[in-house]
């Protein structure tokens, strides 16, 4: 059994100086929002083998907001470049070629590629994934390349509105 949590990262901030899309800073909504859902995962026990996370700068504080309330070393968050502007056979190929040892992953991104992976793995998916909204979902296999379409089951479905 693998569990794999996708989370979209936080609000960023489409009004700063930064000079490209991949350098673009979180708000103030979402760097309260990234705490919160850090403390939320780690209320259901979440610890992840790995966690894996797109460069940008808004996935980066994101992760490293997300890593601190789950006690998840910061040094040791994996920043993989394929995750930022990726497509759905991206994250496919990537989720096929984690270590199959780790048995609960974290992934870090953006949309579309995240909704299209998550839609993909499970048809209880919602179709979009609102910023710093997560998704934990159940894979019964024993391989990563094991994954295939609709093999996931959504246990959970979070985002920082939702009411408990």
């Amino acid at each position: 059994m693998k569990t794999l949590i996708l989370l979209r990262h936080a609000k960023s901030d489409w009004h700063s100086a930064a000079q490209s899309d991949f350098d673009r800073p979180l708000n103030p909504r979402g760097e309260k929002a990234a705490p919160l859902m850090g403390q939320r995962l780690a209320e259901r026990g979440c610890s992840p083998a790995r966690l894996i996370c797109s460069p940008a700068r808004r996935a980066r504080q994101t992760a490293q907001k997300i890593a601190r309330e789950i006690d998840y070393p910061e040094r040791q968050i994996d920043y993989v470049e394929e995750i930022y502007e990726a497509s759905r056979r991206t994250l496919i190929n990537l989720l096929h070629n984690l270590d199959d040892r780790d048995s609960e992953v974290l992934l870090i991104g953006h949309n579309p590629g995240f909704s299209e992976l998550a839609a993909w793995l499970s048809p209880a998916a919602p179709d979009w994934l609102p910023t710093c909204g997560l998704l934990e979902l159940e894979l019964p296999i024993n391989a990563w390349a094991q994954a295939t379409e609709g093999c996931a089951e959504l246990r959970c479905y979070d985002y920082p509105k939702k009411r408990p």
